[in-house]
């Protein structure tokens, strides 16, 4: 049960820190550890998987503005490190190419979606969602053996 919650909490945040991205495809300057909150368009508590693929769809479209729907995994893996992300970026490249497509991103971002605890609307809490980033991030940086600098929000 441990450790599918460390794979929940891995997931949730690698969808989630792309959250507060920077204007530019430089996301890992923007606010790298965003809240779940920010998913939560229609205020309820609750994020549903529309909500939860819509922001991911608007944070692709930010991260990618200036590079044409596309993006590295090398600029990707350097943007989520010096963001202080721990994620395996390669696991969005499904076809080996070295680069993301927009298509690929949402499908991995889906199946981010898959692993989440919902309740029986189909639906997760934020707090849930909160919970499971803030776990992530401890373990993470306990792996990593450095100290977490990141402000939650």
């Amino acid at each position: 049960m441990t450790k599918f919650l460390v794979l929940l909490a891995a997931a949730t945040l690698t969808s989630v820190s792309f959250g507060q991205a920077d204007q530019s495809t430089d996301f890992a300057r923007g606010g790298m550890h965003s809240r779940a909150k920010a998913m939560d368009t229609d205020n309820d508590g609750m994020i549903s998987k529309d909500e939860f693929m819509k922001y991911h769809a608007d944070m692709w479209s930010k991260m990618t503005k200036d590079s044409n729907g596309s993006m590295s995994v090398a600029d990707a893996s350097s943007a989520f490190a010096r963001g202080g992300m721990h994620v395996d970026v390669k696991a969005m490249d499904s076809n080996g190419t070295g680069m993301i497509t927009q298509e690929m991103f949402m499908k991995y971002e889906a199946t981010h979606w898959s692993l989440l605890p919902r309740d029986a609307n189909d639906q997760i809490s934020v707090v849930d969602l909160e919970k499971a980033m803030k776990m992530h991030r401890k373990r993470a940086t306990a792996a990593a053996g450095t100290t977490d600098t990141a402000k939650p929000n």
